[in-house]
């Protein structure tokens, strides 16, 4: 009754009706009670509502949304929502028992006035998903009341109501069991305190990230072919003979490995081999669903937490030297302008014969007469990939795919965790070969599979919102640039990002926030920076499950020829739902290295109170300014560490007064005046006149692949 009654409200010619009037509309006399109670609920769930005339109307007609609330602190929050482009204020009283990032059904309070930023105040009237689902701290106990205080602005601490097998100070992580009041069970003891690691393990379990894996999923390993040779020797071999890895030099889980080499025709033969996790992790099964609901695998520092259990990820799967592996295999015909005339797809094995390392090949082809000697049999195949890696390059330029080169900062840490030292990681020839490999791979799969109109999974990246465009191209209009059209493309970045002057090379950044994030979808809308009409991830089933669920898909369609159309309406909604939930796994995985590597260079820089550093400004608000320094470390400068009176001029980014202006990029000495790696902030003042500087820029080679 529900489903039709709301069909009914969302008919394009709708308009408020009674209940009498619905009841004669949809000719439902005998059904009163029903339709009484059914509308009861539906306006309960604030799916209707009801005005004033006592009729029914839709929710938005009476100024009711759905939005996720951002509390700030315990006396106020926003409201944002997709149906606004700005967001509502929320006072404390307004909160209606909300946590921070809940999905709330909220109220506008007062009619919105045409003058912008007048009367957007709401009040939540109720709480649609609860985003806080597990609580992870310190156990603590105060009269005999167990608890875990938690750093957050919109509560105190969580009751636990399972604490006898647990210490005062033991790390826990609990579930959410009652959030009126609100309590909580623990499910996992992390460690104590001061335990090595402690730190990095606690920001992960905060985001449902962990290295351990549940019961179920362990024994289920034991059920796993360890041998697969048996297999092996009814798949079809590579065309390519020599096929190698190339990672970093600590990486364990090698999930791709290539070959090249040049045709009679001129054209490269391009072999991308990935590592055949579906043989292993069957559908459904225990190890599936955790892989599923982890989403990917994060790399913490000196830790990883895994999206398979280490026996699959780092021997099984991985493509270790020397060894029978299963892979799918993707070969590509390259042009010498970088069109793909021919592929193959397919299920293969191979062994490869070398675990190369980024440093091993970028030394290589620098010259370095031990490594060329090393690997001798080896060079003709790696300048040949270095080769078509320029043909490739070439070709995205052409169609404007966009390479930003942010810089990256990695925190070294010793045996015990203690970070030692924050360097500048770079991409190398190396890197980048493997990149570009990576992205013909991924593209060539993606194709083959949507000409034959199959459903799919792809990855996506839209076009930027037109209101951050516009806030940037009036800051690069302030700086002198070349402003480049309203309707932008990604031709017009990628020249714009070729003229960036050196030392304003921190408008990259800036530039990256402005533009959308890359998600996974059932539906095909193109990669604007990648400059693709088609893309998906294939090359990384190991660590991202979008990859895994690709390769199942290849076997069903390619492989198995099991095509049928009956099942397409649902296998689309499942992919819908798992494209949805990756998306949100990967953007949570980010944001929890961010916060690991925040918390290190926090703890890092305590090793340098009073000390002074050159940097840049990378941001400034009305309340102060970002500096960066050269290793990636970033502080805030607080209005008050700064000499004289200063106004915010928020058109050019500016903080204008006596000193001069503060603007982005320009370099500033500054001293360390706090670190606290609890709250993962650093704070700068401004030094004038100081010949004590230190400088921290050190780089070194990339370790990770990148997102695209």
């Amino acid at each position: 009754m529900k489903e039709k009654l709301l069909e009914f409200f969302h008919a394009k010619n709708y308009w408020p009706r009674s209940f009498e009037e619905i009841i004669f509309e949809l000719r439902l006399e005998d059904q009163r009670h029903e339709v009484k109670k059914a509308l009861k609920e539906l306006t309960a769930s604030y799916e209707i509502a009801v005005n004033k005339k006592g009729k029914y109307i839709l929710p938005e007609d009476a100024g009711i949304h759905v939005g996720a609330i951002s509390i700030k602190n315990s006396e106020y929050g926003f409201i944002g929502s997709a149906y606004f482009d700005r967001d509502f204020y929320v006072s404390k009283a307004d909160f209606g028992g909300a946590l921070d990032k809940d999905v709330v059904v909220f109220q506008i309070k007062h009619k919105l006035s045409p003058i912008r930023g007048m009367n957007r105040e709401a009040k939540v009237l109720a709480v649609k998903s609860r985003n806080m689902k597990f609580v992870v701290g310190e156990l603590e106990k105060k009269k005999n009341v167990f608890y875990i205080r938690l750093d957050r602005q919109d509560v105190d601490n969580v009751k636990i109501i399972n604490p006898d097998d647990y210490q005062v100070g033991d790390i826990v992580k609990a579930e959410i069991v009652s959030y009126k009041p609100l309590e909580a069970s623990i499910v996992e003891r992390i460690g104590i305190k001061n335990d090595i690691g402690v730190d990095i393990l606690t920001i992960a379990a905060e985001f449902d990230f962990s290295d351990r894996f549940p019961e179920e999923v362990v024994k289920e390993l034991d059920g796993l072919p360890k041998d697969a040779s048996a297999e092996a020797a009814r798949r079809r071999r590579p065309s390519l003979e020599t096929i190698i890895t190339i990672d970093g030099a600590d990486a364990k889980d090698l999930d791709d490995a290539v070959g090249i080499k040049k045709l009679a025709n001129g054209n490269y033969l391009l072999g991308v081999y990935i590592a055949d996790v579906s043989y292993y992790v069957r559908e459904g099964s225990a190890i599936d669903l955790e892989a599923r609901r982890r989403g990917t695998s994060v790399y913490l520092v000196n830790r990883v937490m895994p999206m398979l259990p280490p026996l699959l990820s780092n021997n099984l799967c991985s493509l270790n030297p020397q060894t029978d592996k299963l892979v799918i295999a993707c070969e590509m015909e390259i042009t010498g302008e970088g069109e793909v005339v021919n592929s193959d797809i397919f299920p293969s094995a191979l062994k490869t014969k070398y675990r190369m390392t980024y440093d091993a090949v970028n030394e290589i082809i620098a010259g370095n007469p031990e490594q060329r000697e090393k690997y001798r049999d080896l060079c003709d195949d790696i300048f040949l990939m270095l080769e078509l890696k320029n043909v490739l390059n070439a070709m995205r330029e052409r169609r404007g795919a966009l390479d930003f080169d942010v810089d990256e900062g990695k925190v070294i840490v010793d045996n015990s965790g203690r970070p030692r030292d924050v360097i500048l990681v770079e991409r190398g020839e190396g890197e980048r070969i493997i990149e570009e490999f990576m992205l013909a791979a991924n593209e060539t799969v993606a194709s083959t599979v949507y000409y034959l109109e199959l459903p799919f999974i792809y990855r996506i990246h839209d076009e930027p919102d037109y209101g951050k465009m516009e806030a940037f191209r009036s800051l690069v209009n302030n700086l002198g640039y070349r402003s480049f059209k309203r309707r932008v493309n990604a031709k017009q970045l990628q020249q714009f990002l070729s003229t960036l002057r050196d030392e304003d090379s921190y408008l990259k950044v800036l530039l990256l926030r402005a533009m959308a994030k890359a998600v996974y979808s059932e539906k095909n809308n193109g990669h604007f920076g990648l400059g693709s009409r088609c893309y998906t991830h294939f090359t990384a089933p190991i660590r991202r499950y979008p990859d895994l669920l690709v390769h199942r898909l290849l076997r069903k369609y390619l492989f198995d020829q099991d095509i049928n159309r009956d099942e397409w309406a649902r296998l689309t909604e499942e992919i819908s739902g798992i494209a949805e939930y990756a998306s949100k796994r990967e953007r949570e995985a980010m944001e929890c290295e961010y916060r690991v590597n925040d918390m290190k260079k926090a703890e890092y820089m305590a090793n340098f109170l009073g000390e002074r550093f050159e940097g840049i400004v990378s941001s400034v608000t009305r309340f102060g300014l970002f500096v960066m320094l050269p290793n990636t470390v970033e502080g805030f400068v607080h209005i008050s560490n700064i000499k004289g009176y200063y106004q915010y001029d928020g058109n050019t980014m500016r903080l204008i007064g006596p000193g001069g202006n503060y603007h982005l990029g320009r370099k500033v000495t500054v001293e360390v005046v706090k670190a606290d790696k609890k709250s993962r902030e650093i704070d700068f003042k401004i030094v004038y006149n100081s010949n004590r500087v230190k400088g921290n820029g050190k780089r070194r080679r990339s370790k990770q692949k990148g997102r695209s």
